[in-house]
Order: structure tokens, then C-alpha cells, then sequence
């Protein structure tokens, strides 16, 4: 036995959502058939306008094992998870036309802090495989200048003042912002808080429109019902 195949019987690979051990053609794929299947937001990409932003897009509602998948690809290293996110992500953004509407792809950063702890920027593992599945170019448009507070832990109007002034443009990438149409990428949309800084920062240095793309999405809670920490 090959020493890459013990590994593998060893430490089967896992559903990026809920975590079933894959085996055979799901190990590919990235999917347990019961997650593959799962059914997906079919909002176009001009419903649910936020400020600065001229549409957006999500693949799933933000419950269930795509929330423990989420959280598991944010908090738990399961950074391998960016990239079925991205293609799925990918697919979404084809599949509604916004691809005709968009230049390039930037995404959300982490402050370097969180970076340094993370080991990775999540939102930048989705927009890399999404970037090359829709033959975009990629950029790190944006950098986090100030570290902000857990947003779950925050109402709607306090998640606006935590980001605003957050982001800038990174230096030496102004010139690649102006008159493009950027997509902007992230993990999960919430309030759209911010999205809609970083769209403004966007604006204001230029670009001739913004959208956005988050693999997942946040809905009105149930009575009793648990909001996910972290995001």
C-alpha cells in the first residue's frame, strides 16, 4: 500500500459541510451525496440591495451543517473547505449572470492579528478557487486597518459603527480599482454591514460599481433559535 492511500485510510477526508467521512468519488468532490444535494438559494443578484452595493449573490442559508461547516472552515483549520466553497460560490455567480457584470475579484481581509492567530485569510481561500473558476482576475484590493469587535456578538446599527473606517485600499493597487466593477468575497453575509464599507471604500476610491459574493447566508432568526458565533 502506497504511503498517501494508508494516510488516507487512516484519516479519511471529511464533508466540507457536516463533516461525514468521504470515501471514493466524494473524497473528489469534497461532498457527502446528502450535502451535495442540498438545496440552494435561488435569489437573483439584484434582489436585496445593500448601501454602496449594486447586488450580491450567496449559495446557501446559514443553518444547519452549512453553519457547522462554516464554522469548522473558520475557527476549527479546516482551511482545505475554501475551496468546494469557492467553486460552489463560482457556480452561483454563473448561474445568476452576475459573472457579465464584473472585472475582478477582491475579498474581505482579516486584520493581521487575526491572521497571524487564523493562519489564513477565509475569505481569500474561497475568492482564490472562485477567481480561477470564472477566470477572473484576483486582487488583494483591500486591507484591515483597524481591528474590530466579534461581529455576533452586535446589533444591526452597532456592526455598521464597528467597521466603518475599517478598510482602506491597499497602497499601490488604487490604479486597479478605478472604473472596474469589483466582487467583492466573503464567508457569510449577515447584515451586509460589511460589504457595504468595504463597497464604500471601493466607491470612493473609484470603482465604477461593487457586488458581492458570500457563500453563505443569514436570515431573520426563529423564536428560540441560536445565532452562530463568530460571524
Amino acid at each position: 500500500m502506497k504511503p498517501w492511500a494508508l494516510f488516507d485510510w487512516l484519516f479519511p477526508p471529511r464533508c466540507a459541510l457536516c463533516g461525514r467521512f468521504l470515501w471514493g468519488k466524494e473524497k473528489q468532490d469534497q461532498l457527502c451525496p446528502a450535502c451535495s444535494g442540498r438545496e440552494k438559494l435561488k435569489e437573483s443578484w439584484k434582489m436585496g440591495k445593500l448601501p454602496f452595493v449594486a447586488g450580491s449573490v450567496c449559495v446557501y442559508p446559514y443553518e444547519g451543517s452549512v453553519r457547522w461547516g462554516v464554522h469548522r472552515f473558520k475557527f476549527r483549520g479546516a482551511a482545505r473547505s475554501g475551496e468546494i466553497f469557492g467553486v460552489l460560490l463560482a457556480q452561483r455567480v454563473r448561474e445568476t449572470g452576475l459573472l457579465e457584470q464584473v472585472d475582478l475579484v477582491c475579498y474581505v481581509p482579516c486584520h493581521r492579528k487575526i491572521k497571524r492567530k487564523r493562519g489564513y485569510e477565509q475569505a481569500q481561500k474561497i475568492a482564490r478557487p472562485l477567481a480561477e473558476e470564472l477566470g477572473l482576475p484576483l486582487e488583494a484590493l483591500l486591507e484591515k486597518r483597524r481591528n474590530t469587535r466579534p461581529m455576533y456578538r452586535l446589533k444591526a446599527a452597532q456592526r455598521r459603527a464597528n467597521v466603518l473606517g475599517a478598510f482602506a485600499v491597499t497602497p499601490g493597487k488604487e490604479a486597479l480599482v478605478r472604473s472596474r466593477r469589483v466582487l467583492v468575497v466573503d464567508d457569510v453575509l449577515t447584515t451586509g454591514s460589511t460589504l457595504s464599507e468595504c463597497a464604500r471604500v471601493l466607491r470612493e476610491a473609484g470603482a465604477r460599481e461593487v457586488y458581492g459574493a458570500a457563500f453563505a447566508r443569514t436570515f431573520a432568526k426563529r423564536p428560540g433559535e441560536k445565532t452562530g458565533k463568530g460571524v
